[in-house]
């Protein structure tokens, strides 16, 4: 059975977003190897992370039902995508039993070409649209909704990454909506070894910096923190990718007085986002919108308390009281009060963190999700 597996692979696990799902996928086909033997099962990766504009094909040397091939993205992609995938698969489509993407470029160029295909839903771009301005994003994301109506018609499964994905997709195809599956993201071995050095206070924030991330009603929660006297440190790393967003977020930190209390230092590596994990008394998460973020599952895996919005795709990964807490995520005043709440109470830390990793551990450990992705392989072939 071969199977073309296409997504942003790179050798090194990058600090998280479409990167890290891809690391985390193939680190666990990769302990699943021998089953992939068993069941002569050949998986060829397909990744436009390449630097040149020709393929670079490689073999494993380690795991031989493993191969790889790079080739460089074409930009636009949201305009060219389609055709790049199209050229690449077009060639060897005859022997592709199954193609696997994880991209919606590329899953719709396989149902274009009548490739039997599955499709790992990311993201509800119908859900997403209103928080990225711009008249390029907005052309984005309409031109991403009509590909998924028409590969939705045509796929052999559709991957949902969270309950919450199977209600959103149902109301917004209304018909016709396609066979859908829960497998959820793995999260790497390297997560789950981290061992915890907590610095009491300490709270962090990992994403990317946009109105969706909603970092600005944290900072509001902060600065209620700061005015009753409560001892913390906010970290929010991540990749500036709005910058009038980035200039409100300054101003609201300089009119909070609060340079001192958080810190903003950009995208980080692996090695340091690791670090702060360790050293993170929790892991707050803002956001409006989320289908399943891998910044919660990463927290869970290295036992950090998170305290994330009641939102989408969330509350199926934050058990309330068990793991984690949820907030609102447009009241400073509710997220200020269980930050406090947290960071006061070290018995219920100790507590979320022992049931955060438990959860983990049974539900995104690495050769976990490969394993269901295996079944699924062989279902449909």
């Amino acid at each position: 059975m071969d199977i073309t597996l296409l997504l942003d692979y790179s050798h090194t696990r990058s600090t998280g977003g479409p990167l890290g799902v891809a690391y985390d996928t193939v680190e666990g086909l990769k302990k699943n190897y021998r089953r992939l033997e068993k069941e002569d099962i050949h998986v060829h990766i397909m990744s436009t992370t390449g630097t040149t504009l020709h393929s670079i094909l490689e073999k494993d040397d380690k795991f031989g039902n493993i191969s790889y091939e790079y080739f460089r993205a074409l930009v636009p992609n949201a305009i060219l995508g389609d055709i790049n995938y199209l050229l690449r698969m077009n060639k060897g489509k005859k022997k592709i039993d199954l193609l696997h993407s994880h991209a919606l470029t590329g899953a719709f160029a396989g149902t274009l070409l009548k490739i039997p295909t599955i499709l790992t839903l990311h993201g509800m771009i119908w859900k997403e649209l209103d928080y990225y301005p711009g008249m390029y994003s907005r052309f984005t994301f309409e031109v991403n909704m009509q590909r998924f109506k028409y590969a939705s018609r045509r796929l052999k499964k559709l991957i949902a990454i969270s309950p919450y994905v199977i209600k959103e997709i149902d109301q917004f195809l209304k018909t016709r909506v396609p066979d859908t599956e829960v497998i959820e993201n793995p999260v790497s071995d390297v997560f789950f070894e981290q061992e915890k050095r907590e610095r009491k206070g300490l709270i962090l924030y990992p994403a990317y910096l946009t109105p969706l991330k909603n970092q600005s009603t944290l900072i509001e929660a902060l600065y209620r923190l700061k005015k009753d006297n409560i001892d913390f440190h906010c970290i929010l790393p991540g990749l500036i990718r709005d910058t009038e967003y980035y200039t409100k977020l300054q101003k609201l930190i300089h009119t909070g007085n609060l340079e001192e209390n958080v810190t903003i230092p950009g995208p980080v590596p692996l090695e340091q986002m690791l670090r702060l994990y360790s050293e993170a008394s929790i892991m707050v998460m803002t956001s409006y919108q989320e289908t399943a973020p891998l910044i919660i599952s990463e927290a869970m895996a290295t036992g950090t308390p998170v305290i994330a919005s009641r939102v989408s795709g969330i509350p199926s990964m934050v058990s309330e009281g068990n793991s984690g807490l949820l907030i609102n995520p447009h009241d400073p005043k509710e997220i200020a009060d269980k930050i406090e709440l947290l960071l006061d109470d070290g018995a219920l830390r100790k507590k979320f963190q022992k049931e955060s990793q438990k959860i983990a551990i049974s539900r995104w450990k690495s050769e976990v999700i490969t394993n269901k992705l295996i079944d699924l392989y062989v279902k449909q072939v």
